[in-house]
């Protein structure tokens, strides 16, 4: 009697287990094809945006060297944000590390 019971009881459980491995692979292969999906529509986006960007040129009156010149410049423009937008030195950065410590530290005390 308790062999043919702890064999039910296995056969459950190893029902259990290869239902809940089935679903795993099930839900890895949603998961790739929802990445691959993302990545076809990240590339639909940038050919849109480089179409519209097209669009924008052919519908200004301006010769090639012109857009190419205010391309570079808004890269440039684009640059120096990133640059002010970032630390001008590492002692600066450790300044405001230490300040940062320090006032974790205040809080800290008893």
């Amino acid at each position: 009697m308790v062999s043919a019971e702890l064999n039910d009881r296995r056969k459950k459980l190893n029902k259990k287990y290869q239902k809940n491995i089935e679903n795993q692979k099930a839900i890895e292969e949603k998961i790739e094809e929802l990445r691959l999906r993302q990545e076809i529509l990240k590339e639909e986006q940038e050919e849109m945006e480089q179409v519209e960007v097209l669009k924008e040129y052919r519908s200004i009156d301006i010769s090639l060297d012109e857009f190419l010149e205010m391309m570079r410049n808004y890269k440039k423009e684009r640059q120096s944000e990133k640059k002010i937008k970032e630390p001008e030195n590492s002692k600066e950065v450790e300044e405001n590390r230490e300040k940062i410590m320090e006032d974790t530290n205040e809080g800290n005390e008893i």
